[in-house]
């Protein structure tokens, strides 16, 4: 009786985890398969999924030492609806379009101070109803541990990862000694991807690329998967590449050493369009960047300002917008433009940044802040 009581209960070590029970999200979405990443609140709990018309859809489930599982949707039929329970737990998502539809995803970063700005801003991500979300880093303030995760990020995102798929890259709290984050977010990366910390993934026009920001800036294996992955998308029509850290920034949080120097050739060399970054709380948008040679230039957008704990703006060469709001960004895609809004907690627009495919643009060689190194 006490070892099942602790298995329903909030903590599942007992069982042989160290995660608490009713985490839900969704994420490595294709056009065609979904992964359900859950914990059991419950030792009989399960998924079930149907889609639109009621069909059942069957999924192979695997589990963690930690007790995280992850079940893997196979056969979707592209751009369809599905439901899942999971015990008295209800999900919805889409699967990505089989073509090159135009579609919204949102953006956000620095969500950790488990703050009412915070949890607000998650009920305006869902009331967009954006494709999917990509979280920048920092989902918990502090060590990251589970009890932090679950007041921090689980608890006030519930019902934004029930509705809306989750693609995230770690932040410094994430990649601390103390933090869950390994054992929670990397087992679902979607395949192919280096150690679960860095992946890439396409939905419709775009290919998208995570990158743990720490690895990168030691360069070997990291850096040449991430330019490995770029040049075989170079035929996408647009590549958009986030990461936590930004090589360029107008801000004065220190960022890991070496990471301008091994980042940005290889996000140069393959011709990203579009850079998300945070940990800096604050919104700045850069003009286009090529440091290492003539170019249509890289758009860095720095997108921090995901709780009330801001940074002050400031003034920087180079950034002509730096805006210290608690805010997200909802990004539209489509063969000919992406499409970049900045939005506060109340649905107000405060920035917008529009890139045209093939339009000549001007870019920024020289006159950046030097990076503040640790």
């Amino acid at each position: 009786m006490r070892r099942a009581a602790l298995c329903a209960g909030v903590l599942v070590a007992a069982c042989g985890g160290s995660l608490p029970g009713g985490w839900v999200y969704v994420t490595a979405v294709t056009s065609n398969a979904a992964s359900v990443v859950w914990t059991a609140a419950r030792p009989a709990d399960a998924v079930r999924c149907r889609g639109a018309a009621g069909e059942s859809v069957e999924g192979t489930t695997t589990a963690t030492r930690s007790g995280l599982r992850v079940t893997r949707l196979e056969g979707l039929a592209a751009a369809r609806a599905y439901r899942c329970t999971i015990g008295p737990r209800r999900i919805h998502f889409r699967t990505a379009p089989a073509g090159n539809q135009p579609f919204t995803f949102a953006v956000v970063g620095d969500t950790g101070d488990g703050s009412p700005a915070a949890a607000a801003l998650a009920r305006r991500i869902r009331a967009g109803r954006p494709a999917f979300l990509i979280h920048l880093g920092d989902l918990a303030y502090g060590h990251g541990g589970a009890a932090l995760l679950e007041a921090r990020f689980f608890r006030p995102y519930r019902r934004t990862l029930a509705r809306i798929p989750l693609f995230s890259t770690p932040g410094n709290h994430d990649l601390h000694g103390r933090s869950v984050y390994t054992a929670v977010f990397p087992p679902a990366a979607p395949a192919g991807s280096h150690d679960g910390l860095l992946y890439a993934f396409e939905w419709g026009a775009a290919h998208f690329v995570s990158v743990s920001y720490r690895d990168v800036a030691g360069g070997g294996a990291a850096g040449r998967w991430v330019a490995d992955d770029l040049r075989a998308a170079r035929a996408r029509p647009w590549r958009i590449l986030f990461l936590h850290e930004p090589p360029y920034s107008p801000g004065q949080k220190y960022v890991a050493p070496g990471l301008r120097a091994a980042l940005v050739p290889i996000l140069e060399a393959g011709a990203v369009d579009l850079l998300l970054t945070g940990h800096q709380h604050f919104y700045a948008h850069a003009e286009p960047f090529c440091e290492h040679g003539p170019g249509p230039g890289v758009l860095e957008v720095i997108s921090g300002g995901g709780g009330e704990n801001l940074d002050p703006p400031a003034v920087r060469p180079n950034f002509p917008r730096v805006v210290s709001v608690t805010h997200y960004l909802r990004v539209r895609v489509t063969d000919e433009a992406l499409d970049v809004r900045a939005v506060d907690v109340r649905g107000h627009v405060f920035d917008h940044v529009r890139r045209a495919r093939n339009a000549p643009a001007a870019c920024r060689s020289e006159g950046w802040p030097p990076p503040r190194e640790r």
